[in-house]
């Protein structure tokens, strides 16, 4: 986690062991949201391309990535 990240409550414990691989992290916490590493491409030039997706709610147990920092989802209503 980056310097200014929000802290994140995993949600359950696959979420948990996802957060936790240093190597070839998948999942990780960015400016404030979960993410997802879709796809990591070497380029021509020695470079490499990486293609990050925000995830809204946990591929595991489909709680709303929102609430994994204290914050209200956006399609949650108010009463």
């Amino acid at each position: 986690m980056s310097a200014g990240d929000e802290p994140i409550e995993p949600c359950c414990k696959d979420l948990a062991t996802a957060l936790s691989f240093e190597t070839g992290r998948h999942f990780f916490v960015e400016d404030g949201a979960l993410k997802l590493l879709v796809a990591h491409t070497p380029q021509l030039d020695g470079s490499d391309t990486e293609l990050e997706n925000a995830i809204r709610y946990c591929p595991f147990c489909g709680k709303p990535a929102a609430e994994l920092f204290g914050r209200k989802s956006p399609e949650a209503g108010s009463d």
